[in-house]
């Protein structure tokens, strides 16, 4: 074997992972958006018992648990399609947040303190803990679920989807042409 061949051929496998990776990607973290509009019909109500620990585009969302045929399951939510924050840190503002949640959309804007800015999580003030939420859910798979309505995201997973495809479609074009 040539380096050239030996060069394509690694930058061929690398490629090939990486194209593998983005379609289970998206079927790990989006194919659920998919399927859920059509298939969660059933509505029953969920309590908020904690927030989540890692902060999705600077908010924790409630964990919300519900129960189904006498089985109790959690979903995170509810979710957002757009996260939309604007934060200004000046010496001598106060600390203050100001939220507005319309069409999905969580605008929030946050004025802080430079030397000490610590603001509270508006999610916990929109959902309190042991606040009841209602929660839809697929009547034959109760852990496909959402929160309040629900969150379309279905480009993601297409994006993920159709960029592995590519990547791999380009890794075979590579391998042939060159």
């Amino acid at each position: 074997m040539s380096e050239i061949e030996i060069i394509k051929l690694v930058f061929g496998i690398f490629l090939s992972i990486g194209g593998l990776v983005l379609i289970i990607l998206a079927f790990k973290l989006f194919y659920k958006y998919l399927i859920m509009e059509k298939r969660c019909t059933s509505k029953t109500e969920g309590i908020v018992k904690r927030y989540t620990m890692v902060s999705y585009s600077g908010v924790h969302l409630p964990i919300v648990y519900y129960e189904v045929g006498g089985k109790e399951y959690k979903i995170k939510g509810p979710e957002y399609k757009w996260v939309i924050e604007k934060t200004v840190s000046t010496p001598f503002s106060k600390n203050e947040v100001e939220y507005k949640e319309e069409n999905g959309i969580l605008r929030i804007n946050r004025s802080l303190n430079s030397f000490g800015g610590v603001y509270k999580n508006p999610i916990q003030e929109l959902y309190p803990v042991n606040s009841k939420l209602d929660v839809f859910y697929d009547p034959d798979n109760p852990q496909i679920a959402y929160v309040l309505r629900y969150s379309n995201k279905k480009i993601f997973f297409w994006l993920m989807f159709i960029s592995g495809i590519l990547t791999l479609i380009i890794d075979l074009l590579i391998l042939i042409c060159l």
